[in-house]
């Protein structure tokens, strides 16, 4: 029997909005499966109003109303929650360094959360210094990847032992559920075939290759888009000046995912950059097969990948390290035609599919996050009740 409110936490977001990136789905994962296994969990929104989080839990859901990082009324009200809780730890799901600074002194354990490689992008070294103090003021760092963890420690300077790895994971509860709600369904023609795409609309999500790809496929191919973001409007405008507006639907920022899922052929990504994947990895639960090309990032680490050969249909861009758009037409060609050759072959597509299932379903649910992220809390509680004794 699980023990009800044996440990107090808080989650620390940025926004209750699909806008503010995946670290809001990452909250909603672990949050749900936290208070399953009976920790008395709330979770912190800095900025904004309610979204699906609020909705889902309620008053375990709290909002800041920040108007920016120089609001010290919301510093106030912050200092005053954390004493009024009195939680065991604080867990900055996002590092809002205002936040950080505003619980100083108190004596709440307080855990930060690393989603990518320090170095990611060409601005990326200039990171390690502000990364090294917030993190190195925390005390412990919970990196989503193997590779993200090792360059806390070999960048950033954060001691080994302060640096945790748990990887992202999808919520099968939520996605198998039958409520579904009315909003971004696909809706498909007879001989359509649906190209799908879960992302935050910035450039590194290589929307812009994904036209490209689908200049290269038939007719019949379309690309949805599930998600918003700055680069929105230019990229609606380069579909209409590639002839693609009628290809491209933009379904904008979706409140129940499964819908989406639930309409597409083919789940297509075409990151530049990807730490984790969690959208690709609902997708492969779901049994979407996904396809598109791989660019830089641990989603397709040695250690402990997400996609591999077996699973997905991804081909290596040319340069995946320089963090722009695939140069080489020949490897959006050479895409476009194994798609169409997957999309004959039942046999092989079956094989990902299936494969891909198998894979998420071992390695990355909400169940196996959980529990090794409550062990990462015990090991931090428990040792800085060591130190305090001493």
């Amino acid at each position: 029997m699980i023990k009800k409110n044996f440990m107090k936490a808080l989650l620390v977001i940025y926004r209750d909005n699909e806008r503010a990136g995946g670290s809001v789905r990452v909250a909603e994962v672990l949050a749900n499966s936290l208070l399953r296994l009976g920790v008395d969990l709330y979770v912190i929104v800095a900025y904004g109003g309610k979204g699906r989080l609020a909705k889902t839990l309620g008053d375990r859901c709290l909002l800041m109303h920040a108007a920016d990082k120089f609001d010290f009324h919301a510093w106030w009200r912050y200092r005053r929650l954390l004493k009024e809780l009195n939680p065991d730890l604080v867990h900055y799901i996002d590092t809002v360094g205002w936040m950080t600074l505003a619980g100083a002194g108190l004596h709440s354990t307080r855990i930060m959360h690393q989603h990518f490689r320090p170095d990611v992008g060409p601005d990326g070294s200039k990171r390690f210094k502000a990364i090294r103090w917030l993190s190195g003021t925390a005390d412990q760092v919970i990196a989503i990847s193997v590779g993200a963890g090792r360059q806390l420690t070999e960048k950033c300077g954060i001691p080994s032992t302060k640096v945790s790895v748990v990887h992202n994971a999808i919520d099968p509860t939520y996605l198998i559920s039958d409520t579904i709600s009315e909003d971004a369904i696909v809706t498909k023609y007879p001989r359509e075939r649906v190209l799908g795409m879960a992302v935050r609309v910035v450039e590194d999500k290589g929307i812009e290759d994904a036209f490209y790809l689908l200049r290269k496929l038939p007719s019949n191919y379309i690309l949805a888009i599930a998600g918003d973001g700055p680069a929105k409007a230019r990229l609606e405008n380069l579909a209409v000046e590639m002839g693609l507006a009628a290809r491209t639907r933009w379904l904008g920022s979706v409140s129940d995912i499964r819908n989406f899922y639930a309409g597409i052929d083919y789940y297509l990504f075409m990151s530049w950059y990807e730490g984790f994947g969690l959208s690709v990895a609902e997708a492969m639960f779901l049994r979407k097969p996904v396809v598109g090309l791989l660019g830089d990032g641990e989603i397709a680490e040695a250690e402990y990948p997400l996609v591999n050969s077996e699973n997905s249909l991804l081909f290596g861009r040319t340069t995946p390290g320089a963090f722009k758009s695939e140069s080489d037409p020949e490897v959006i060609r050479l895409l476009a035609e194994a798609i169409l050759d997957l999309d004959i072959d039942r046999d092989t597509q079956k094989k990902y599919v299936e494969n891909a299932y198998d894979w998420v379903h071992q390695r990355f649910t909400s169940e196996v996050q959980a529990e090794r992220i409550l062990a990462v809390y015990s090991k931090t509680l428990s040792r800085k009740k060591s130190w305090q004794q001493r």
